[in-house]
């Protein structure tokens, strides 16, 4: 969690400043990439910039998903959306540490743009039709 809560922080006003497609957001994806690739998971980027983790094959039908986004808005917290996305590997992890076996492919994703033009786009990150 320290990995992404330090990308974007803006210490005189306490808050972050993970712009999508800035250099903090850049850091951030190319942590999550490097997070995926670690676990053995399938990585990929959509056409509309969200990042993709998959234990399993999600062409295999219904699949499990959980994540966030690693953008901010101005002066946004440190956990509004990391803490999904690591919570999301946290979960992988525990079920890969108790040897649960996946029925469903499961998807870790970190939406980009999330908090975008009024964060209901409907051309970017969960307002995407991949997303719905």
């Amino acid at each position: 969690m320290a990995g992404v809560v330090a990308r974007g922080a803006v210490r005189r006003v306490r808050g972050y400043r993970r712009f999508a497609w800035s250099g903090a957001d850049s850091e951030c994806r190319a942590w999550f990439e490097a997070q995926v690739r670690g676990r053995g998971l399938a990585y990929e980027v959509d056409r509309n910039g969200n990042q993709w983790g998959w234990a399993g094959d999600p062409a295999a039908g219904d699949a499990v998903v959980t994540g966030s986004h690693l953008d901010s808005v101005p002066d946004g917290g440190a956990f509004d959306g990391p803490l999904g996305v690591v919570s999301a590997f946290a979960a992988l992890d525990e079920l890969r540490r108790r040897g649960a076996r996946l029925v469903k492919p499961v998807g870790i994703v970190n939406f980009g743009d999330e908090e975008g033009p009024g964060s209901a786009s409907p051309v970017s990150g969960p307002g995407s039709p991949r997303a719905r």
